[in-house]
């Protein structure tokens, strides 16, 4: 296991508690899945704008929610005036982001909204959480096995990783770029909102994104054939038929008298 990794591992547990390893696990199968469903019902409708994907905004908490609801330590937090209830674990906010509709837009120079709602800066503040009711059905719990030599080196992390978290209230964002064609890039980590809109991350890492997310999820809509397309066919041409005997004399016509208002 990479020191990058072991990091990441350390912060998810020391924000997360117990859950941590789990719930940063399971973050890229939620989004891929999301995406692949959002996407397919983009390519079912055959709109030619992007209204029915760009609903995922709303769909990839609710999906966070069916995942993460009824696990120990773990809240149903719904933002006042929110459209969407969020997965609040060990008392820290998962917030789902879409930063990008394109691979090369820079997360860190990307404000959380133009400007930040009220609603979105409240999550940064300490939540007086009242849990929701939630009709779903937590998934069953998947355990993430660590050698007893790297938990030891994961307990040598987690101990520097307490002193950088523990000065500031941090929340968990699940950052991705995407549109309709493919699920981009993929970060996650833990920030403060900075006055200028921008976060400031404590730690933020790229989480790795499928192959098969990449490209090739939507179908091409089906071509349809011009009027004036392909190749003219080449006319038939026949021999003419010579007169028999001269042309027939059509009988002269004498022209019509019109009255004076015509």
């Amino acid at each position: 296991m990479s020191t990058s990794e072991m990091e990441a591992l350390a912060w998810a547990r020391r924000v997360f508690g117990d859950l941590g390893l789990r719930i940063r696990a399971d973050l890229m199968p939620v989004l891929s899945a999301t995406h692949s469903r959002y996407a397919a019902t983009q390519a079912a409708l055959g709109l030619s704008s992007a209204e029915p994907y760009g609903l995922m905004w709303l769909g990839v908490p609710k999906a966070l929610v069916e995942k993460f609801a009824g696990l120990p330590g773990v809240d149903v937090y719904r933002p006042k005036r929110g459209r969407y209830h969020l997965p609040v674990i060990n008392g820290v906010p998962l917030i789902p982001w879409r930063y990008a509709k394109d691979r090369v837009t820079d997360l860190d120079k990307t404000p959380f909204g133009q400007p930040v709602s009220e609603t979105r800066k409240s999550l940064f503040d300490t939540l007086s959480i009242q849990p929701s009711l939630f009709s779903g059905e937590p998934e069953g719990e998947e355990k993430i096995e660590l050698t007893p030599e790297q938990l030891a080196e994961l307990d040598a992390y987690e101990k520097e990783v307490r002193d950088l978290a523990a000065d500031r209230p941090l929340v968990a964002i699940l950052a991705y770029a995407s549109n309709p064609e493919a699920l981009l890039r993929c970060f996650f980590g833990y920030a403060q909102l900075r006055n200028d809109g921008l976060l400031d991350w404590a730690f933020c890492e790229e989480l790795q994104v499928s192959g098969s997310q990449t490209g090739g999820l939507v179908s091409a809509p089906a071509v349809r054939t011009a009027f004036d397309a392909g190749t003219p066919e080449e006319p038939v041409l026949r021999p003419r038929t010579p007169l028999q005997g001269p042309p027939a004399t059509e009988p002269p016509t004498t022209p019509r008298k019109t009255g004076d208002g015509e």
